[in-house]
């Protein structure tokens, strides 16, 4: 009986969680994004990728440094990533391969509920005028730093954030047989820019990006906007045993 109590309990507080966060509007007011679009290794990135997932062709994906001033679950804190482009039996989308962020709570959320591989680090975030600049440090080492200068707006930009996202675990995660969920995040662009970015990645055995960005930048952009939330959310396949050992670094260390 006590088993039974706390199973509710435990259901009544997650409901009560969900309907707060709704009620508060979006789930993330006014990020401030850098990114920059980056050539990837062919090998390394088919590696760490999930069954049934091949990297889009050419091998690209997106960095990005962001600040988050304001969230649904009252955290300001701030991001960054490297999403790959994939292709998919279900389409074309990115999967989240490696994140960091500074705050606990940031990570909670996003580990378990969808499935991006968060870590905890160090962060700088500057504006000065048209200029920008956002790094991250783990463990000693300035694994990822962005820099550049805003050039012109953008009058119809592109989706950042709106597109099919694969990740692995999350909800149900089984570590060695990682389900793959699926979700399309929602956004709502304020600004953005074109950015002059330069990339600059040292090699750390705990975040080893250097093995997978192969070259410069090739464009950069510099946005601000609003993410409601997602469109959808479901299980698509899982990722295998291969997964989980070939980004244990990426993901855990």
């Amino acid at each position: 009986m006590r088993e039974l109590h706390d199973d509710r309990h435990y259901l009544t507080r997650l409901r009560e969680m969900i309907v707060k966060m709704q009620k508060s509007g979006n789930m993330w007011d006014g990020a401030r994004f850098i990114t920059a679009e980056v050539p990837l290794d062919p090998k390394n990135v088919r590696e760490i990728l999930p069954l049934g997932m091949k990297p889009a062709d050419p091998e690209s994906g997106m960095l990005f440094v962001v600040d988050y001033p304001k969230t649904s679950f009252d955290v300001a804190y701030k991001e960054a990533a490297l999403l790959v482009n994939v292709k998919t039996p279900l389409g074309k989308g990115v999967h989240c391969c490696w994140m960091v962020v500074d705050d606990e709570t940031a990570l909670i959320y996003g580990r378990e509920s969808l499935g991006y591989p968060k870590k905890m680090a160090d962060f700088e975030f500057q504006e000065d005028g048209d200029a920008v600049f956002g790094s991250i440090t783990r463990r000693g080492v300035t694994a990822l730093t962005l820099e550049g200068v805003k050039g012109e707006a953008q009058e119809n930009p592109a989706p950042l954030f709106a597109k099919k996202t694969f990740n692995v675990g999350g909800p149900g995660q089984m570590l060695g047989i990682n389900p793959v969920w699926l979700f399309r995040p929602q956004e709502v662009i304020r600004e953005s820019y074109d950015l002059d970015v330069t990339v600059t990645v040292e090699w750390s055995e705990y975040d080893p990006l250097a093995a997978l960005i192969a070259g410069p930048a090739t464009s950069g952009r510099f946005v601000v906007m609003d993410i409601p939330g997602s469109d959808y959310m479901f299980p698509v396949g899982f990722a295998g045993l291969k997964f989980f050992i070939n980004t244990h670094a990426l993901r855990f260390k």
